[in-house]
């Protein structure tokens, strides 16, 4: 079995994956729909790359700017 490269928002999204975001800070996770946050992306003309994503991503918990993001199943 050949394994998947997914190294961005829009490659994630094209392959039927959400994204699992957790706070390098404080722990908390949140799952984020792909194709809405490509579109996001997309729309503000920012990095689709998942490394430039864990850079800039921001907790609203506790304000922490730095994250982990990896690739989860859709959850119905």
């Amino acid at each position: 079995m050949a394994r998947l490269k997914l190294d961005s928002v829009n490659e994630c999204a094209r392959r039927g994956y959400n994204l699992r975001i957790t706070c390098s800070g404080c722990g908390r996770a949140i799952e984020a729909n792909a194709v809405l946050l490509t579109q996001e992306l997309g729309r503000r003309g920012e990095s689709m790359a998942l490394e430039k994503l864990e850079e800039r991503a921001k907790c609203r918990e506790c304000g922490h700017r730095g994250a982990t993001v990896m690739p989860c199943e859709v959850n119905f």
